[in-house]
């Protein structure tokens, strides 16, 4: 049924109503909501699936051990669980043995990268004997199907290392959080204590609340939020937060083509950035 054109132009008024009245850009909030329900959906999915894909590999090796070699039921669940298992943490703690061995050069302090990395290996032999040679022993197969069979029992490899490396992701910015706060005020003084109870988690955990704060106040009174005022309404130590809510608030002005906010020259702000 086709859409009667008065309702488009009621509905192009009443957007306009709302910009021009109430400073309301639906279509900015709307790309907005897309732009962050993405963003979650993408985290949510890169977090599960490469948990889910082992499940291929899995099957193939259940299969092959309980028809081709004949194991028991049990046996060939058990079999095709932890040699997915012995993969993930195989290439796990490789990696985790490489970045340790990057951050420390001293051989006593090394870890043992090489032999964790034959253990991934070894797995990988495994794999592809038990789900590709045996389908070639048993001959019931052709030969293009055998490749598909070898090209889905590698699956686990990327999703082995995909989860080893966000892990690793994850713990680089935990570092480079504890080295932003850890660092010492200059002049050997202790930092002076903040008025109230401030939270203890770093400026950038409040990432995306820092935006927000600063949208709303945008789009409410056209004005740009100081660093000290952020800080104060989300309970933040200023002291420790205001380089990071500093640079991400010029970062969020650029990107709206809105000038910067101009800093009192009495107090001045640090503008270290903290990842």
């Amino acid at each position: 049924m086709d859409i009667p054109i008065v309702y488009y132009i009621l509905f192009f008024v009443v957007v306009g109503i709302l910009t021009a009245v109430l400073k309301i850009n639906i279509f900015k909030l709307l790309a907005d909501l897309v732009n962050g329900v993405e963003n979650s959906l993408l985290n949510l999915l890169g977090a599960i699936v490469p948990y889910a894909v082992p499940v291929i590999p899995a099957y193939l090796t259940y299969h092959h051990t309980y028809t081709i070699m004949q194991f028991p039921d049990w046996v060939a669940g058990t079999a095709a669980f932890v040699v997915e298992v012995l993969g993930l943490t195989s290439v796990t703690t490789a990696i985790n043995f490489y970045r340790h061995n990057q951050k420390y050069k001293d051989e006593k302090n090394k870890a043992p990268f090489v032999l964790a990395l034959g253990i991934y290996v070894f797995y990988i032999f495994v794999v592809i004997f038990v789900n590709v040679i045996l389908e070639k022993v048993a001959g019931t197969r052709s030969n293009t199907v055998i490749i598909a069979i070898a090209i889905f029992s590698t699956l686990s490899i990327p999703s082995g290392v995909l989860i080893a490396i966000r892990n690793q992701y994850r713990k680089i910015l935990e570092d480079i959080d504890t080295r932003y706060h850890s660092t010492k005020p200059q002049g050997g003084q202790p930092p002076a204590k903040p008025q109230g109870a401030y939270t203890q988690k770093p400026a950038s955990h409040y990432h995306d609340k820092i935006i927000d704060l600063l949208e709303k106040e945008y789009r409410k009174t056209g004005r740009v939020l100081a660093p000290k005022d952020i800080t104060s309404k989300l309970g933040i130590n200023h002291n420790n937060g205001k380089g990071y809510v500093s640079d991400q608030t010029g970062k969020w002005c650029d990107s709206k083509g809105i000038p910067r906010p101009v800093r009192s020259k009495n107090v001045p702000e640090r503008s270290t950035p903290e990842n």
